[in-house]
């Protein structure tokens, strides 16, 4: 039986899950404060000392890779790759926009991924199935509505916790708005059952996804 471990990380709501064979045996979700740096081990530890497994029995690790919080989504990534150097495992990393989406829709009909993004900002991405018809983007809040309505498709869900923040006036009737759990922020549950049906990433190429570039202050100039 193939074991795997899913981490998530891009939002202050973070979480582990473990699966052993394609079944969920234990799953802890956190809110932290500190873009879980201080937290994700200890989860981790926790976890597989309650299942009692060790990082070696697990073939598969799942990782956010965001978008999201910068730091968040920078320290699940490094925590899991390190892991998977040192034990040799397969990794696979899955966006926060998927994962947000996982099972919110058929897969003939088109979801929207809106996840707030500070700012005055939402990070938006459109799926249909396996079809990207908007590609992950950050744009004002006040403007994704009408990125959506020039998508021109009659039915669509929206998920995240951003969709309760767009104007409901250019909303279509359809449109369905889906922002209760698990579909109001990312989950390492959804993060590793969309892991398993993917093909692993190359540990050493495996980045996060920003969207948005990273905030980075100018150094002064010497005087």
């Amino acid at each position: 039986m193939v074991k795997l471990a899913a981490v998530e990380t891009s939002s202050a709501l973070g979480g582990v899950a473990l699966f052993d064979g394609g079944e969920l045996v234990a799953e802890d979700t956190r809110r932290v404060e500190n873009a879980h740096g201080e937290s994700l081990l200890p989860m981790i530890d926790r976890l597989f000392a309650r299942v009692g497994w060790k990082p070696r029995d697990v073939a598969r690790w799942a990782v956010g890779i965001g978008p999201g919080s910068f730091t968040g989504v920078r320290i699940g990534v490094a925590t899991v790759k390190g892991i998977a150097l040192a034990t040799g495992a397969e990794i696979v990393g899955v966006t926060s926009l998927d994962a947000v989406a996982f099972g919110a829709a058929r897969q003939d009909a088109p979801c929207a991924s809106v996840l707030f993004a500070m700012k005055g900002e939402v990070f938006l991405q459109v799926k249909r199935g396996g079809v990207t018809l908007l590609a992950p983007a950050n744009v004002r809040i006040e403007v994704a509505p009408g990125v959506l309505a020039g998508l021109d498709v009659e039915e669509l869900t929206l998920v995240g916790d951003g969709a309760r923040l767009l104007d409901p006036n250019p909303i279509r009737q359809t449109w369905k708005i889906l922002s209760e759990p698990p579909h109001d922020t990312p989950r390492a549950a959804c993060v590793g059952r969309l892991a398993m049906g993917r093909s692993r990433d190359d540990l050493a190429t495996l980045e996060p996804l920003y969207v948005r570039p990273p905030d980075i202050t100018a150094p002064r100039p010497r005087v």
